[in-house]
């Protein structure tokens, strides 16, 4: 069955449809266990990002995973259709591994998704939706992303969205920064990462706000921030200057109802999908209010210096997709030279063991029968190989009497006596 690759990124979607095309994490395990009883499919890896959802499986019938990605959200067909990408066999590889090597990220070369791809992974072997293969192929991807990262430069000087997301607020934003007080949304890891840059930007003021205080608080006394509780959500919206939302709810936080009490200018960068912020908000008198796709410039300024060492990076994924898919033949024909030797074999026995069952059935002696039997299967599954080990000697194909002996484990050759 065929590696299959079913998704919508942020090349090919909007936030708009990306934010309504998700697989929350703690429903992954359900998706994994209808993939598996419903629609027939062995292996699978659910991914699902801020800029990405997409589907890794073994399977029979791409138009059924197709299906089924669809079913899986509130929209039709036509709706995700023309969003949707698919990929079978190497070019499915190939984006998988491109995808955890950063080159397909938003930001090039950004290093959190491949530690976004190992958690999904490791959600799949939790949820028994792993076999040999995708055992295999996910131990080769992780190992060539850690390859192309120690041999080109394409993670020098690492950008991440959230980095992206404190440079372009700090452009935007018309007042000194180191005056400005902060507001940040969440405590994941893009929140902690935008703590981390912003601990060289020093503004006057960070608050962190997030539903679970414990995890706030974990932040505050790691990082120079204040940690305050969601009620306090419409007054900080009051005072704070900059917001940077980056939570995991699957609705808007910030909605038009929490600034009636708003006077002075605010910065809002909502880097979340499906996104914290109504966009109804920017309607307001002094909310400028940034999504991930106004990020793009910075992130673009990312890419100079960077685009030799993606194309050497692609290089080498394109030719270690290549010998995934030599093995992965290579190991079928196996099974399928395996397969039909057995039923040569059986085929033999059932001959045999009919005449056997005859002679027996009119009486003969059962030594004797059993004596003809043995000699006559041995002879006939000997026959065809000595026919051609004999024909390759004549021919001076010696290496093929090498692989014989290593195939019949033959490791003493006695001479032959005249």
């Amino acid at each position: 069955m065929p590696i299959i690759v079913c998704g919508i990124n942020h090349k090919t979607a909007p936030v708009i449809l990306r934010e309504q095309v998700t697989f929350p994490s703690e429903k992954v395990a359900l998706y994994l266990n209808d993939l598996s009883t419903q629609e027939n499919i062995a292996e699978a890896v659910l991914l699902s990002t801020c800029n990405r959802s997409e589907l890794y499986c073994v399977g029979d019938d791409i138009e059924k995973v197709i299906d089924w990605f669809c079913r899986q959200h509130s929209l039709s067909h036509e709706e995700i259709l023309p969003f949707l990408y698919c990929y079978t066999d190497q070019t499915a590889i190939e984006h998988i591994m491109n995808v955890a090597c950063g080159l397909d990220s938003m930001v090039l070369g950004e290093s959190e998704i491949l530690r976004q791809m190992k958690d999904a992974f490791a959600e799949s072997c939790a949820a028994s939706a792993i076999g040999t293969l995708f055992n295999r192929l996910f131990q080769e991807v992780f190992a060539v992303s850690k390859e192309v990262r120690n041999s080109t430069a394409i993670g020098a000087c690492p950008m991440s969205v959230s980095s992206a997301a404190v440079r372009f607020v700090k452009e935007v934003y018309p007042a000194e920064f180191d005056e400005a007080t902060v507001l940040l949304l969440g405590a994941g890891v893009a929140v902690e990462l935008i703590l981390r840059y912003l601990k060289s930007h020093l503004p006057k003021r960070t608050w962190i706000i997030n539903r679970s205080m414990q995890k706030a608080e974990a932040l505050s006394e790691q990082y120079a921030c204040e940690a305050l509780n969601m009620t306090a959500l419409k007054e900080a919206l009051s005072e704070a200057d900059i917001v940077i939302s980056a939570t995991g709810s699957p609705t808007p936080i910030i909605t038009s109802s929490l600034f009636i009490t708003r006077k002075k200018p605010l910065f809002i960068v909502d880097i979340a999908v499906p996104r914290d912020v109504d966009p109804q908000v920017a309607k307001l008198d002094g909310i400028h209010l940034y999504g991930m796709d106004d990020l793009k410039t910075i992130i673009q300024q990312n890419l100079h210096g960077r685009e030799h060492a993606a194309d050497k990076a692609r290089e080498m994924i394109k030719q270690k997709s290549h010998d995934f898919m030599m093995w992965l033949t290579s190991l079928e024909k196996v099974a399928m030279t395996i397969r039909a030797y057995r039923r040569q074999v059986e085929d033999l026995c059932r001959a045999e063991l009919s005449k056997a069952k005859k002679q027996l059935s009119r009486g003969d002696e059962p030594a004797a029968v059993l004596a003809s039997f043995s000699r006559a299967l041995s002879n006939k599954l000997l026959h065809t190989p000595t026919v051609q080990l004999r024909q390759a000697g004549h021919e001076g194909r010696f290496e093929l009497l090498q692989l014989a002996q290593e195939l019949f484990a033959i490791t003493e050759l006695e001479p032959e006596l005249s």
